[in-house]
């Protein structure tokens, strides 16, 4: 499949050179478009879905002192309407000043608005492992690409993407710990295809605070025994049963536990409230 030429060289292609617009129009403004704030929405579907409120209040500031340098891109969804492609940090800084006209470019028409938000949130700030994981999903569903392909349009190598991929394939409860960071990717390839009830709870606690090496949690994964068929059954009952992954543990006496997982504060709220009703 042939790649665009211009995603290759990056936004710049797009913007051509950096100009200062203030909250005024221009006679001269070398096309651009110089748009109310309060008609430009932002992509639903775009990567990113979380933004550091201190780093946007940051790019105010500066918005506030030195204007928008930068343009928008979007595309135009309305008589007067228009979506976000790229630029949405910009765009929510904006909203904290003064400004009421920002300036943006018109997506070329032979560009994907999918490909440009991914590389412009690449290029401007890191994405969590799973935003760029579900993007570049995205994109090979979408248009049919493949690994090589995906790789020379983002500009990331072809190993990149496709251990990225692969991670979509990890349990819930590992994938938030790498997302938060507590694992790195050499741990998540190592926990793939496996659940926390796959685990004992020592070395889960060791994963869960960060403080297993990736070499011991692959000898770990090849002294684990196989379960009891007729347990994890049950476990996989009582977890379809509440909602949560949960672990039966029990000895010869009968006498054992029952663990829930949760993965968030707002799991954790909704288990407690179901077990107090």
């Amino acid at each position: 499949m042939a790649v665009n030429k211009k995603l290759g060289k990056g936004l710049s292609s797009l913007l051509g050179n950096k100009k200062i617009i203030q909250n005024q129009a221009s006679e001269n403004n070398n096309g651009l478009l110089l748009i109310p704030i309060e008609k430009i929405f932002r992509d639903e579907t775009q990567p990113r879905k979380e933004f550091d409120k201190e780093k946007i209040g940051e790019l105010a500031q500066s918005i506030e002192k030195n204007g928008l340098i930068q343009p928008l891109i979007v595309t135009q969804t309305g008589m007067d309407t228009y979506t976000l492609v790229a630029g949405e940090r910009r765009w929510r800084a904006a909203q904290i000043t003064d400004l009421k006209l920002l300036p943006a470019l018109l997506l070329p028409k032979d560009l994907d608005k999918d490909e440009i938000s991914l590389i412009e949130n690449i290029q401007r700030e890191d994405l969590k492992v799973s935003e760029e994981a579900k993007a570049y999903q995205n994109l090979i569903e979408k248009n049919g690409y493949t690994h090589e392909t995906l790789s020379k349009i983002v500009g990331k190598s072809r190993s990149h993407i496709t251990n990225l991929m692969r991670i979509l394939e990890l349990d819930n409860f590992f994938f938030d710990l790498l997302n938060r960071g507590i694992i790195s990717m050499g741990h998540a390839r190592a926990l793939i295809g496996k659940t926390p009830n796959d685990f004992d709870d020592g070395t889960i606690k060791q994963i869960i605070s960060g403080k297993i090496s990736v070499r011991d949690l692959e000898k770990n994964r090849r002294r684990i025994k196989t379960q009891d068929p007729n347990l994890v059954q049950e476990e996989k009952t009582l977890s379809d049963t509440i909602g949560f992954k949960t672990k039966i543990v029990y000895n010869k006496k009968g006498r054992g536990n029952i663990k829930i997982y949760y993965e968030n504060l707002e799991q954790y709220k909704f288990l407690i409230s179901k077990l107090k009703n």
